[in-house]
């Protein structure tokens, strides 16, 4: 069994101070959309807290885990989505962590069609945490505090318009999610 302090020292050196920093907000933000919402907050946070566990590793720590898991190689497009994966399956390799919420480490950059609250809170919140501050953050604030279905939503748009406007892609089963909800939510 883990411990939270174990955790958070494992997080202190694998990560530069912004991002350890960005990490605790996150986790703080899931609890508190946890609290909103009706999901476990104990899970929330921890699920906050490492979701980004893998953000920092090296090319060879990401290739190790690939090859070992069978993981998908995202090749140079979508580099920035790996440490999803890579952090989901090093969290069940080192510390024997829920399912629930390294799936919620996995889905947390792409998304998914089956997303549990959980899921959508661990998301939303690494969009909208205090440490952030980008054009329509301020809406997506708002919005996940009433309707976290809503906030993923306007979240998913939102980071499209931002990859268009750069001239980028979104990740193709991201682009499914946010079509998905437009549907029913139109």
């Amino acid at each position: 069994m883990y411990s939270l302090d174990e955790i958070k020292k494992d997080l202190k050196e694998k990560l530069s101070d912004y991002r350890y920093n960005h990490s605790l907000n996150v986790a703080e933000v899931s609890r508190e959309l946890a609290n909103i919402y009706g999901v476990n907050e104990e899970k929330a946070y921890l699920a906050g807290m490492v979701h980004d566990i893998a953000k920092e590793f090296s090319d060879e720590e990401n290739k190790y885990y690939i090859k070992k898991y069978n993981l998908p190689d995202f090749g140079d497009e979508f580099r920035k989505i790996i440490h999803s994966y890579v952090g989901s399956v090093y969290l069940k390799e080192k510390y024997n962590i829920d399912d629930e919420i390294c799936k919620a480490v996995r889905v947390h950059t792409t998304a998914s069609t089956d997303m549990s609250k959980l899921d959508k809170i661990v998301f939303v919140a690494d969009k909208i945490e205090p440490g952030k501050d980008y054009l329509g953050i301020e809406e997506e604030r708002v919005v996940a505090r009433k309707d976290l279905n809503k906030a993923l939503l306007l979240c998913l748009e939102n980071n499209y318009k931002k990859l268009i406007s750069k001239g980028k892609t979104m990740y193709p089963s991201s682009l499914k999610v946010l079509k998905q909800l437009k549907k029913k939510h139109n």
